[in-house]
Order: C-alpha cells, then structure tokens, then sequence
C-alpha cells in the first residue's frame, strides 16, 4: 500500500512539471535529466547568446568563441540546483534569472541586458540542450 502511494504522489508531481512548463524528465537510470522550455528554440537560443554578448562572460557548450572568466561556465547547467546561487534551477527561473538577474540578486555581476521573454525562453532551451 505504501509503494502505491509513493508511485501515485511522484506520478501526480511529475505531472504538475509538465503541466507548469517546467518537465523534467529522466531515463529512470538517473544518468541525465532533461528540462524541457516549452516554446523555446534552441537555434534561436545560440543567436541570441552571441547577440546579447553572454559570450563575453560564459563558457558555454557548442559556442567557441565563449570563453568568458566574469561568470560560471555553464556546461553541464542541468546539474546546477540553484542559478546565480538564488533561483531554482527550472526552466522557468532560468528564464526569470535571464531576463532580470538584479532583480533576484542586486550585487550580481550579470547584468540586466534588455533580454525579451521569448529569447530568455530560448537562450534556457539552448542551455539545457547543449551542455
């Protein structure tokens, strides 16, 4: 009866990350969780790192020229629980942390950069899938 129950709750909170946007998925061998950013484009996601000049600051997977030292590198992102050290690491946050860093953190060195809503959603896209 106990298992059962325990099945039933970790079905109904899986279900809730899909509904919210915010899946995460894994192979049941615990060898990688996958986030999922709904309406994100990956491609779009890689343009708009160099665009807005994450570059300058990151190392970050599949980007050559991102060599940056000011922050974290970010591969293997998926691993990180927390982002800038204050927001949960899902899709969301990393959506909310892109889009205004100062908000959550005030004395971060990663600036707000004007990012829009829909290319945080793909920057996040890009980041989950390319680590």
């Amino acid at each position: 009866m106990r298992i059962l129950f325990l099945l039933a709750i970790g079905s109904i909170l899986e279900l809730a990350l899909v509904v919210s946007g915010a899946a995460i998925l894994d192979d049941r061998a615990g060898a990688r969780v996958t986030r999922i950013v709904n309406g994100g484009k990956p491609e779009r996601g890689r343009e708009m790192i160099v665009r807005h000049g994450c570059v300058a600051c990151h190392v970050i997977a599949g980007i050559g020229r991102a060599k940056g030292r000011v922050g974290p590198k970010l591969l293997d992102i998926e691993e990180q629980v927390y982002l800038g050290g204050v927001v949960a690491n899902t899709p969301e946050g990393m959506i909310r942390w892109i889009g205004s860093p100062r908000k959550f953190s005030p004395a971060t060195a990663m600036p707000d950069l004007g990012v829009s809503e829909q290319e945080a959603r793909d920057i996040a896209a890009y980041l989950y899938e390319n680590e």
